[in-house]
């Protein structure tokens, strides 16, 4: 029996490359091409955002289709954003002074696809 047998190789097929948001220094919460991807991310929709009372290095995004209590993505030029300038503010995140960067995980409730963006810790 050779090891090979139990080994599933990955496809170059499903890389999306990176994928992350990053806190511009406007306010805005910028997505990477491989988070677009990844989230697939369009300009007609919308996104409720919610912060862990527990943790506040996370953010949690859920999509849908209609603004009703969620924010507009917006795209400029071939990257998707969304203005949280008042959020980040009343947060007290410094966006303006530091690099803020989360990591972005797919995660599923019930029917519910939601988004975990986690703050990247710097070493």
């Amino acid at each position: 029996m050779s090891i090979l047998n139990n080994i599933i190789f990955e496809s170059p097929e499903n890389n999306y490359g990176t994928i992350k948001a990053t806190v511009h220094k406007t306010g805005k919460l910028g997505f990477s091409s491989g988070a677009e991807k990844f989230m697939n991310l369009k300009e007609d929709l919308y996104t409720k955002i919610g912060f862990d009372t527990e943790n506040s290095n996370k953010l949690y995004l859920i999509l849908q289709e209609n603004s009703e209590n969620a924010f507009k993505i917006s795209k400029a030029g071939e990257y998707y954003y969304i203005n949280l300038k008042h959020i980040f503010d009343s947060k007290n995140i410094d966006y303006k002074s530091k690099s803020i960067i989360y990591d972005i995980k797919k995660e599923r409730e019930n029917d519910t696809i939601f988004f975990i963006l986690t703050k990247r810790e710097k070493l």
